[in-house]
């Protein structure tokens, strides 16, 4: 396992530059969003408006990069991509997911971190939620094992978060190119206790291919109880309920050998991120090295 970091993470903190930002953490591999038009573009996340990404948008300037990289030793450990499958217009979702694959064929990055259905749609059940989802990775996996690269859905929203979703999805698709992108505090935030969190976490962890690494709190007559999605509070990864030395060890001892991926989304409560940020840092290296 290595450590890595989202690139709007990076930014959050106030690192004008990504490398700068990635030398100053000691970190050495990022996850790069990449918009749809393959372009460097203005970006929201948790309340924070900052330019994100870089100039994908042709083999040149990939190749370009990729060189890159090679020269100041840094690797994209994931592709980030803000599709939405309940969008009406699904062949655009659709296109948006398979440019992002090319690019990671091109730049030699295995993961392309994908959203399932963004919000819910009136009147479906799980089931047609499911369809839904099939319906459009079907075509993206054409290219995903053309190009050796995976799909990994994250565990994100009201749709995405729900065990049952993801259980009947992966039945449905049963391709090596499709896994999950494991976000270690959406389950929290959905509301699932916090016992029932981990057993989801194991359930799954021979299926992640990448992972988003957040902490969440509630009170604690409460960390047991199914709670509505957003009932936490977001904290740092070092102080949260969720015991993430034990979700690591889960994900080791199911195989996984991939990143462990910052994404911070306590940051904004603080006046001096960094230092919450540098901290975490320190504590999943310490994770990571003694596991």
């Amino acid at each position: 396992m290595f450590l890595s970091i989202r690139d709007f993470t990076v930014k959050w903190v106030g690192y004008k530059n990504l490398f700068d930002g990635l030398r100053d953490l000691g970190i050495n591999s990022f996850e790069l969003y990449v918009s749809r038009e393959l372009k460097p573009d203005a970006y929201v996340d948790m309340g924070h408006k900052t330019l994100l990404g870089l100039d994908v948008s042709s083999r040149e300037y990939r190749v370009q990069l990729r060189r890159l990289l090679e020269e100041e030793g840094f690797t994209i450990s994931a592709i980030l991509i803000e599709n939405d499958f309940s969008r009406p217009d699904m062949d655009a979702e659709i296109k948006y997911v398979v440019d992002a694959c090319r690019v990671a064929g091109d730049l030699g990055v295995p993961v392309v971190r994908i959203n399932a259905m963004m919000r819910e749609l009136p009147g479906y059940t799980i089931e047609e939620y499911v369809e839904r989802m099939v319906k459009a990775v079907s075509p993206c996996l054409e290219t995903c094992s053309d190009l050796g690269v995976s799909l990994a859905m994250e565990n994100h929203g009201v749709i995405g978060n729900r065990d049952e979703f993801i259980e009947k999805l992966i039945d449905e698709i049963g391709s090596e190119y499709f896994g999950l992108t494991l976000d270690t505090g959406n389950f929290y935030w959905y509301g699932y206790p916090l016992s029932r969190v981990y057993e989801i976490i194991e359930k799954y962890a021979h299926l992640v291919k990448h992972t988003h690494v957040k902490n969440a709190s509630v009170p604690k007559n409460l960390r047991e109880a199914q709670r509505k999605p957003g009932e936490v509070k977001m904290m740092p990864l070092y102080e949260g309920d969720i015991d993430l030395k034990k979700v690591i060890k889960t994900l080791k001892s199911k195989g996984y050998d991939y990143d462990i991926n910052i994404e911070d989304e306590s940051l904004g409560a603080y006046k001096d991120p960094l230092t919450i940020l540098k901290n975490d840092v320190k504590f999943l290296k310490e994770i990571i090295d003694n596991i």
